[in-house]
């Protein structure tokens, strides 16, 4: 979508800014996230900056994006067919729909380190941070009809008033920790955990309102390697 590279062009033109300042830090990973109410995990990556305000603070930022996975229960769908003339198919199908559900964060907070400095050897870290979320929805169509006799695509269409994508735009705050290992001359890997509660989110349309993927509370796990540039 041209709102997600809107955005994610503007997140990593922050991030080169930042680059030019006396010290800061570039990080990318692997990260998942689960929803509490879902008892589903969506995999993806993540790239970031920290920059330090004193040795053992730093304010972080981050984007990640979580691929999308299908919803464990599905829903049937009614198409419609485009020639009315064609008298030797059914007017309507009853066809088989899954939605598939995806996250893209981005994130920023605080972070006190515990134990060595943030560049320094091993160090716990923890503190607060606040989250822009977005969940795109998308229904998918099985190819063939409930009973599997007829291919509807090239004789059949969606109703014009029914829409197939939405979008869930919302905002979470959250507490996160993880630990960190700083190699001399070469980076720092870390691990971190965050706990995210949304206090606000919108759907764009009843797709993406009647979603069974959402949940309030969820979880994002990452694990990445971080470059010091000074």
């Amino acid at each position: 979508m041209k709102y997600f590279s809107s955005i994610t062009t503007l997140f990593f033109t922050t991030c080169l800014c930042l680059s030019l300042n006396s010290q800061v830090s570039l990080s990318a990973g692997l990260g998942s996230i689960s929803g509490f109410t879902t008892n589903q995990s969506h995999i993806g990556l993540h790239a970031g900056f920290e920059l330090p305000r004193n040795n053992d603070v730093t304010f972080y930022g981050r984007l990640g994006h979580y691929f999308s996975r299908p919803e464990d229960n599905g829903s049937t769908r009614t198409v419609i067919i485009t020639d009315l003339n064609n008298t030797s198919l059914p007017y309507q199908l009853q066809v088989n729909t899954q939605s598939s559900f995806n996250y893209t964060t981005i994130e920023g907070g605080t972070r006190y380190y515990l134990g060595n400095d943030y560049d320094n050897g091993i160090s716990a870290y923890g503190g607060t941070n606040g989250m822009l979320v977005f969940n795109s929805v998308k229904l998918n169509y099985d190819k063939t009809d409930i009973t599997g006799t007829y291919e509807w695509e090239n004789n059949y269409s969606v109703p014009s008033n029914e829409e197939n994508e939405g979008i869930i735009i919302g905002i979470a705050l959250g507490l996160q920790g993880g630990v960190k290992y700083s190699i001399p001359a070469l980076g720092t890997v870390y691990f971190d955990v965050s706990g995210q509660y949304s206090i606000l989110a919108q759907g764009s349309n009843t797709v993406a309102n009647s979603t069974n993927q959402y949940s309030q509370l969820f979880f994002v796990f990452t694990l990445g390697f971080r470059k010091d540039l000074y």
